[in-house]
This record gives C-alpha cells, sequence and structure tokens, in this order.
C-alpha cells in the first residue's frame, strides 16, 4: 500500500492560519460582536424599509443610529468603554472643537509648539545623520582604498568576498528560494490567502462596515434622517480605528506606498490601451496601401510593424463584428452547427482559404436547394423563423448571411499569424477555445516576457510571386494564387520595386520576370478587391521607404504616403502619484556615482572584492526595476504627415504613440536584412585592425589610390592622358619657348620699401 505524501507546505499553510485565528480570538474577539449588531441594524433596517415601501403598520425601531456596544461581550463585569478617536461623537461637539481648532491654531501657544515640533524633529534628524555619516564615510574611505590597489588578479575573489558568499549560500539564498517557492505555492492554491483575507477582513470590521452601510441606507432612502450622517462616519471611524491602531505608522506608510504604486500601475495600463486606441483610430483613416518614408533611424521599420501588429487585430476584430452582426439578423440560426461543420472542413483542408469558404458553403446550398429540410440547412427551423432579413437596403437570404458568417468566422479562427512580411515580425495572440465560441487576447501590454516562446507566432513568408499576376520568378511556384486575407508588410520597398530611371534598361517584352511585366502594379490596384466580407476590406498593405522619389509612381500613388517628422522621448505613462518617480530620481543618482566608481574599478583592478559585489548588486536591481518600469510603460509619441501618393495635396498632422511593450517586444530585428551581409562576411579575412591606415594628416596620392573611389580612379586617368600626352614624340621638332612679357599693372619702384634712396 502506497504512503500518501502530503506537501509540508500544507501543514504550514494551516499554522500559519490557526494562528490568524488564535489571534482573532485574543485580540480582535470584538469583530464578532460588530459583525453580530451590523446583521441586527441591517435586519430591522430592511423591515423598515420594506413596511415604509408599502404603507405597512409597523412599531420597528431602525438601531442603525445606535453607538455600538465596546466590548459587545462583557464577561469578565468590566465597563465597556469605546476606543478614544479623536473627533467627538456628536455633530454639536464637532462644531464647537471644529471653532475652537481654528482659534487654537492661530494662537501663539500653537505657533510655539510648532517650533517645539520642528525642534524635536532636528533632533531625530540628527540622531539619524549621527548613525549614517559615519556608514558613509566608512563607505567612502573603502572606496578610495579599493581604488589605490591596483591587481591583474583576473576574476579571483578576495577573502571577505568568499566569506560572505559561503554565509549566504546557507542564509539568505536558501531563505530568499523558499520564501518564493512558498509565495508562489500559496499564489497558485488560492483558498489559503482568501481565507487569510476574509479573517484579517473580518478582524478590521469590513463585513460590519458593509453590513452597517446598507442597513443605514435602506433606512435612510425612506427616513431622509440627515441629522444622524456624521453619527454614521463616527461609526466607521470607529470600526476602522482597530485596524488603523494595530500596525504601527511605517507599516501603514509602506501599505501606503505599495498602494499608490497599484494603483499607479493600472492607471498607466489604461493609458497604454488607450494610446492603443487611438493608433487604431489612425488606421481606420488609412486605406489599404500605406507607405512609410522618413530619413535613416527615423523608425520606419518600427512604425510599420507597429502598425502591422494593429492591424492584425484589427482584421480579427472586423470578423468578430460581422460574427455578431449575422448572429443578429437571424438570431435563432443554430450557428454552433455552422461552426462544427465548418471546423471538420478546415481540419481535413477543404477549407483553406476565403473562396474555398464560400465554394463550400455554395456546395451546401445546391444539396439544400434539391432537397429543402433543416437537416441540410444545419437543422434551421426556417419554417418558424424565414429564410430572409430586410434591413430597410435590401432583402438577404439565410444563405448569404451565412456565407459572411463562416467566411468571417474562418478568418477570426485562424490561428497562425495574419502577417506576411518580407522581414520576420513576432505576435502573441493568445487565442483560447474550450470547445465552444473561441475567444482572443489581443491584449499587447498583459505579456510575460519570461513565458514569451510558450505563446509566440511569426509572420509568413512573404512570397513575391504571390503579388504578381504576369510573369513570376518561379515557375509552377505553388504560392502563385495564395495572395488573398492579410496584412503585407514590405519594408525598403524601393529597393524592390525601384523607379523609373533605374528600369530604362529593362524590357517588358521579355522572357525574364521583372518589374514591368509581372503586373504587380496592377495587383495592388486591385488588392481590395481580394477579400471583402459584408463590405469590409481584409486586406492591408503596409511598406516603407527612404526616398518616396525611389519608388515608380505607379505604386506610391495608389494610397497614402506617411512621412516621420519627429519623435519624441520615450517616457513612463504612470501619473504624478506613482512611486516610480522618487525611486527613478534616486536610481539615476545612485548610477551615476556607481558608473564612475566602477570604470575606475575596472581600470585599476581585476578581481572581485565584497564592496563592489555589494554595490554592483543593489544597483543592478535598482537598474532592473528601472528598465522594467520604462520598457512596460514606456510611450513616445511620433510626429506625422500623410498625404496623398502624387504629393500635391494637403498634408495632414497625425500622431503615432510608439509603446516598447508592445513594438520592441522582441517583434522584430532592426537588422531583419542582414542575412544579405552573411554570404559576405562569410568569405571575408580582413579586420578592422587589418585595414591600412595614413601615415599623416595629408594623404599621400598612393593612399589616396587605394581608396578605389570613382573620384580617385578619374583623377588618376586624367594623370595618366596628361603623362602622355606631355611624353616627347621621336623626331618630333620641338619650338624654342618664347618668354612673354607680362605686366603686374604697378610700378615696383613706388611699393614702399623696394625704392632705393
Amino acid at each position: 500500500m502506497k504512503r500518501l505524501r502530503v506537501d509540508y507546505r500544507h501543514i504550514v499553510c494551516i499554522v500559519i492560519t490557526l494562528g490568524f485565528v488564535a489571534l482573532g480570538v485574543f485580540e480582535f474577539f470584538g469583530a464578532v460582536g460588530r459583525v453580530i449588531e451590523g446583521g441586527r441594524d441591517f435586519g430591522l433596517s430592511a423591515a423598515y424599509y420594506f413596511c415604509e415601501l408599502f404603507q405597512i403598520p409597523h412599531n420597528i425601531t431602525p438601531t442603525v443610529n445606535e453607538f455600538p456596544k465596546i466590548p459587545f461581550f462583557d464577561w469578565g463585569g468590566s465597563t465597556p468603554s469605546s476606543p478614544s478617536i479623536p473627533i467627538p461623537d456628536e455633530w454639536q461637539g464637532f462644531t464647537v472643537k471644529w471653532s475652537e481648532y481654528w482659534q487654537v491654531w492661530a494662537s501663539g501657544e500653537n505657533f510655539f509648539s510648532y517650533l517645539a515640533f520642528l525642534g524635536n524633529l532636528l533632533l531625530i534628524l540628527s540622531k539619524v545623520l549621527l548613525l549614517v555619516v559615519p556608514f558613509l564615510l566608512l563607505v567612502y574611505l573603502l572606496c578610495r582604498r579599493i581604488l589605490k590597489t591596483q591587481n591583474n588578479d583576473y576574476d579571483r575573489d578576495s577573502v571577505p568576498l568568499r566569506i560572505f558568499k559561503r554565509i549566504s549560500s546557507v542564509t539568505y539564498r536558501p531563505a530568499k528560494a523558499w520564501l518564493l517557492s512558498f509565495f508562489v505555492f500559496v499564489r497558485d492554491r488560492g483558498v489559503y490567502w482568501k481565507i487569510w483575507l476574509a479573517l484579517w477582513l473580518f478582524y478590521f470590521n469590513a463585513f460590519a462596515i458593509v453590513l452597517e452601510f446598507i442597513a443605514f441606507y435602506l433606512y435612510f432612502v425612506v427616513s431622509f434622517d440627515f441629522a444622524n450622517i456624521y453619527r454614521q462616519v463616527y461609526k466607521l471611524i470607529l470600526d476602522l480605528w482597530t485596524g488603523l491602531t494595530f500596525f504601527p505608522l511605517w507599516v501603514w506608510l509602506v501599505g501606503a506606498v505599495v498602494a499608490l504604486g497599484i494603483a499607479a500601475r493600472k492607471k498607466g495600463y489604461k493609458r497604454l490601451r488607450h494610446n492603443e486606441r487611438r493608433n487604431r483610430g489612425f488606421l481606420n483613416e488609412r486605406g489599404v496601401v500605406t507607405i512609410v518614408g522618413g530619413v535613416m533611424g527615423a523608425g520606419k521599420t518600427a512604425f510599420i510593424t507597429d502598425m502591422a501588429l494593429s492591424a492584425e487585430v484589427q482584421l480579427r476584430d472586423q470578423a468578430f463584428e460581422i460574427i455578431l452582426e449575422s448572429d443578429m439578423k437571424f438570431p435563432f440560426f443554430p450557428w454552433c452547427n455552422l461552426e462544427n461543420e465548418l471546423k471538420r472542413a478546415i481540419e481535413y483542408h477543404a477549407v483553406f482559404s476565403v473562396p474555398s469558404c464560400k465554394a463550400w458553403l455554395k456546395k451546401k446550398l445546391r444539396r439544400w436547394q434539391k432537397t429543402p429540410c433543416r437537416e441540410k440547412l444545419f437543422n434551421y427551423d426556417y419554417e418558424r423563423y424565414g429564410l430572409t432579413y430586410d434591413d430597410k437596403l435590401k432583402v438577404s437570404d439565410v444563405w448569404q448571411v451565412a456565407e459572411d458568417f463562416a467566411c468571417a468566422y474562418f478568418i477570426y479562427t485562424v490561428q497562425s499569424s495574419m502577417l506576411l512580411a518580407n522581414y520576420s515580425i513576432r505576435t502573441d495572440n493568445l487565442f483560447s477555445d474550450i470547445g465552444n465560441f473561441p475567444l482572443w487576447n489581443t491584449d499587447f501590454f498583459d505579456r510575460d516576457s519570461r513565458l514569451q516562446d510558450s505563446y509566440s507566432r511569426h509572420a509568413h513568408i512573404l512570397d513575391f510571386d504571390m503579388l504578381r499576376l504576369g510573369k513570376i520568378l518561379l515557375q509552377n511556384n505553388p504560392n502563385r494564387n495564395a495572395f488573398g486575407f492579410g496584412v503585407y508588410v514590405i519594408t525598403e520597398i524601393d529597393k524592390e520595386r525601384k523607379n523609373t530611371p533605374e528600369l530604362q534598361e529593362v524590357k517588358r517584352n521579355t522572357d525574364e520576370c521583372n518589374q514591368k511585366n509581372d503586373l504587380f502594379n496592377v495587383l495592388l490596384k486591385m488588392s481590395r478587391h481580394a477579400c471583402v466580407i459584408a463590405n469590409r476590406v481584409f486586406v492591408k498593405v503596409v511598406a516603407d521607404l527612404q526616398r518616396f522619389g525611389s519608388l515608380g509612381g505607379d505604386v506610391r500613388e495608389l494610397g497614402e504616403v506617411v512621412t516621420i517628422e519627429a519623435q519624441s522621448d520615450i517616457v513612463p505613462v504612470l501619473p504624478f502619484y506613482s512611486p516610480f518617480w522618487v525611486f527613478d530620481t534616486l536610481f539615476g543618482w545612485v548610477f551615476n556615482k556607481f558608473a564612475n566608481l566602477y570604470v575606475r574599478y575596472r581600470y585599476n583592478r581585476a578581481d572581485n572584492s565584497l564592496l563592489l559585489y555589494l554595490l554592483k548588486s543593489i544597483t543592478a536591481a535598482m537598474q532592473r526595476h528601472d528598465t522594467g518600469v520604462r520598457n512596460t510603460f514606456g510611450c513616445g509619441v511620433l510626429a506625422l504627415t500623410v498625404e496623398n501618393g502624387k504629393q500635391d495635396g494637403e498634408q495632414l498632422a497625425r500622431k503615432w504613440y510608439k509603446m516598447p511593450k508592445k513594438v520592441y517586444a522582441n517583434r522584430y530585428s532592426t537588422d531583419c536584412l542582414s542575412g544579405i551581409f552573411e554570404k559576405r562576411a562569410e568569405q571575408n579575412a580582413v579586420g578592422l585592425d587589418d585595414l591600412p591606415e595614413y601615415v599623416d594628416t595629408r594623404a599621400t596620392w598612393e593612399e589616396l589610390q587605394m581608396q578605389h573611389s570613382f573620384f580617385q580612379d578619374d583623377l588618376n586617368k586624367v594623370n595618366v592622358q596628361n603623362e602622355q600626352a606631355a611624353e616627347p614624340q621621336p623626331n618630333a621638332i620641338v619650338p624654342t619657348a618664347v618668354p612673354e612679357t607680362f605686366s603686374f599693372g604697378y610700378d615696383k619702384s613706388d611699393i614702399i620699401g623696394l625704392q632705393r634712396k
């Protein structure tokens, strides 16, 4: 018989739970009485509410305005006493105290009390400085001492560092690892932390507060007793006072910082998602073809990648809208039956594209037309619910609506990326399906980078033969007719298509495929007709280039051109109350100090010391947090100008919000076309140090010839021609040189200093 093994962490959690329960019995037992009173007040207020609402005679007296009995259980015979809180229990007393407060505030006694407070505060700060300053001085002296030592002990740990590592390996590291594993254990098994949270909420009268609030609400809406509102505020503070006084002030300060951090992060995520919706609005304004231009380093590839990611989500959202609209047109159609049959057709590759989906449904239609019955219409009760839908513009047949639904459902459920690009783009949309209607999680900002490989997909390789209606490069290419729905992303399109001057020598009437006979431009002109479902276009073409003039006008003028004029710095979108801003200021100061120390240390020493180890650990941890926050909540703004492809119309100023968590999360490689140079690199055996240098600040003739430039080559040709022309021909008569008379235009004797006296 196998022995049942129980994870010891369950026992630890049970012991902690029992400890919390014991603490509640001995320290917070009064919370039981407050819940009992809250339940009594709720019951009486509810009865009073219904009796007053329905005019039922009664003699119910609500108790919600009574002060709580503290202690509720007076087993020891002691006199009940309420905790001392800093406000009166009645409104009249509050008004008196409020007037007295302002009188005291403006008195000289209060001013001297304030000065005394400042003196005590300075005394405390002085004591802190007395403790901190010697420590900082010691660190400073140690830094100076280790910087004076020079050695080449590569990667050798100092004696203090070795002792520290041994101690931490048996104390700090095991404790940290266990606490992290225990935290994950408690988080994954939510029953424990939920019980603990419920206990502490109970101890701090959270349940009683909720009951009292509902009780007073039911009482107030029928009595309009404004006079007792202050008493409810007093009772609220009285209930909260238990929790406020149980923990010391520093715990509440830490809790406040944590709460502000959580609230700020939620606000930051809201701002990121709002900016993404703004980007989607920008895309909605654009047509099928958009070409992006800008100087080198302006971020063109990042921009079209950003646009492509949003466009992919937009296409799926469009498909979902069609699905929902079709469902509402025939609300009692069993769409789940259509979905299940379509899934089987996709699985057997009978449906693999939008045209094949339409053909599959038309085959179903022909069968139904021969012998109409419910089984051939996905078990739809058309005799009861009808076969047509009138939207006051046209009458749609159920099969037409079913075709829109099926095509949209096919696009919506495609699990691979909908991007087709000439460089790799990573996508991370999450598909969830339990057998019913699937859902997509397309939130770019709700992703764990540590799990990136588990849910990533990449863009499809763009075969340019798909975009050619004429001649193709690869004969019998199976991908030739695969052009359909999706987002087509082309970087450096000018180098692919070129312009008219560059194609002057290219002939249209040739057997080889080229830019003049492949009909690429014709396909782009007709691309919006490739996939239209319910009057929505499911094709998007996004490209970039460095100069708009480098691309032929036949392509450039198909859509709009977008120019990146400027881009702002990427800064976090966290609100002003986020603790990160204080941390960021502190980190900036620490990092600058550490960087100066580290560079000097690395110059003088090669070993590892304890002081540098600790400083490096602290600075690295701070940098990790700072970088993580900036990469998660960072946002920059691209200033754009949009105009038509002819570039002769009005320029529209637009903005695009670039967020690193979306576009820089390992989405693409900035050297995405570096494979072009890999073959050359394999054949190269010369490095930078192997290249010759200039000898002096003025290059010699031989050094200039080593440049192998066209300019120097032209000069060399001219020099060779001049040398050949200057060589004397054999038997040639050389004319005698006759000096020419030349005048300077002035008399040399008139120059001061040359005339002899």
